[in-house]
């Protein structure tokens, strides 16, 4: 096993894809942020595609698509540009990025902190409502937000922290049913915060949340469901990037990065990925987004995907 590891460590160390590389060197070999090779890698992410051609799509305004929403239409604007960002590790001090972190938190970021959906479709009625857009787009903001005591960031940050340290998770577009999927997402931002940075509350919140996932089989997803409600095949597919729903990749991933990948609870979870390593090595991509405005992967059930694969052995190694 510890050959077949280091096989897969040195595919993923490969220069063909800098951000896997970037994130196998800092989360899995553990080099410091300013370690030479470390640097080496951010700077190939900011010269290369996908990256290249997303900023070229920015307007110098600091907006992708248009100018009247940031949120909207879904994919396109310029919150999902800075998500794909985050994902890929994209360096947060580019000043193009900044303007377009500046732009979403002018224009979206409630007094409270919250991030709500633009448009008339989708309206918040109590906090844990549409969560999941909350957190994707705080993982965007956050995840490149370089300045850690940001007041807008920090103002987001207590939102999420409040929401999960309620326990009430029910969500009016669930049916009024808990929604699982939230949960990971504000975890997943929570994770993004160092753990010396992270206060009493925030703890408490991250315990609060890690336990409700944790008080479930995660393998069969028994969470309550709305009325006539059914498990969603998203849960148990591979994916990235991971759109509004959650999965157990996703899930593993953010509970080990919170310190529980050794938790007995989580290793039934851990099983199930382990079983679907692909007979050559590896894990398959099953499932990602279909719409974006510069495709990231390509989805496959015979080869191996370095971005599965890198968060596999990240939560194997912590587990």
């Amino acid at each position: 096993m510890i050959r077949e590891e280091e096989r897969l460590i040195a595919w993923l160390l490969e220069e063909e894809n800098p951000s896997v590389r970037y994130f196998t060197l800092r989360m899995i070999l553990g080099l410091a942020q300013d370690d030479e090779q470390v640097l080496a890698a951010r700077r190939a992410i900011m010269g290369r595609e996908p990256l290249t051609t997303i900023l070229a799509l920015q307007d110098p305004a600091g907006w992708w698509n248009n100018s009247e929403t940031v949120s909207l239409p879904m994919y396109l604007s310029t919150v999902w540009q800075l998500m794909l960002l985050a994902e890929l590790g994209a360096d947060d001090s580019d000043k193009r990025i900044r303007k377009a972190v500046d732009l979403v938190f002018k224009n979206i970021q409630s007094a409270d902190g919250s991030l709500p959906h633009e448009g008339d479709t989708f309206k918040k009625k109590g906090a844990m409502d549409l969560i999941c857009n909350d957190g994707m787009i705080a993982y965007g903001l956050v995840g490149l937000s370089s300045e850690s005591k940001d007041e807008r960031m920090q103002r987001t940050l207590s939102f999420l922290v409040s929401v999960l340290n309620s326990g009430d998770y029910n969500c009016c577009f669930n049916k009024g049913a808990e929604c699982a999927w939230g949960v990971v997402k504000m975890l997943r931002v929570l994770a993004l915060i160092p753990e010396q940075e992270r206060d009493e509350n925030m703890q408490r919140a991250i315990r609060r949340g890690a336990g409700y996932l944790l008080s479930h089989e995660l393998v069969k997803a028994d969470f309550p469901h709305k009325p006539g409600g059914k498990v969603s095949d998203h849960w148990f597919r591979l994916g990235f990037p991971c759109s509004y729903h959650a999965d157990l990749l996703q899930t593993a991933f953010v509970l080990t990065a919170l310190g529980y990948g050794k938790d007995p609870r989580l290793r039934p979870t851990i099983t199930f990925l382990r079983e679907k390593q692909l007979p050559g090595g590896g894990w398959a991509l099953e499932e990602t987004w279909n719409k974006l405005s510069v495709p990231l992967v390509k989805k496959s059930k015979v080869k191996p995907s370095k971005w599965i694969t890198w968060q596999m052995l990240y939560i194997m190694k912590n587990s």
